[in-house]
């Protein structure tokens, strides 16, 4: 995947962002278990922000504290889909990025190419709602729609 770097991802992140729809979960077309939800935000004017898009992505747990959720904001750049910001929660004992400094475990986020993990307890399996409001504040993003969560 195509990072931008931290400090784009930062300016982007900064620029208020709304989204008024109700989200709707499908299967991943080329992967039934997981589900998958996109959005497009908007600036204060309603109108869409060129480029930009989220992402949102569930992976069926058989045991809820098994989770895999990632939530991301990507910008199309020049043809090229760029993640902003990416919000990834796993159980705190599973191997969850192959960092350069070691593996990191757990819930962890994506700032352009920098990588930092989670230590915020709340952030965990089988608390989408609380993940999709940290998501919310770590992008700047006014939502307002519905998130019905499949879970």
């Amino acid at each position: 995947m195509s990072d931008l770097p931290k400090a784009q991802s930062l300016l982007v992140l900064a620029q208020l962002k709304f989204c008024a729809v109700n989200l709707t979960w499908a299967d991943r077309s080329n992967h039934s278990g997981v589900l998958l939800a996109t959005a497009q935000p908007e600036d204060e004017t309603g109108a869409i922000i060129p480029g930009l898009t989220m992402q949102f992505e569930i992976k069926r747990p058989i045991i809820v504290s098994r989770c895999q959720y990632e939530l991301g904001l990507f910008l199309l750049e020049h043809g090229i889909r760029r993640r902003v910001y990416q919000l990834n929660v796993t159980p705190r004992d599973k191997r969850s990025h192959n960092h350069v400094t070691g593996p990191l475990y757990g819930p962890h986020e994506h700032i352009g190419d920098s990588v930092e993990a989670i230590a915020d307890p709340n952030i965990r399996c089988g608390q989408l709602d609380v993940a999709f409001d940290f998501f919310c504040r770590k992008t700047n993003l006014a939502f307002t729609g519905q998130l019905n969560s499949p879970l």
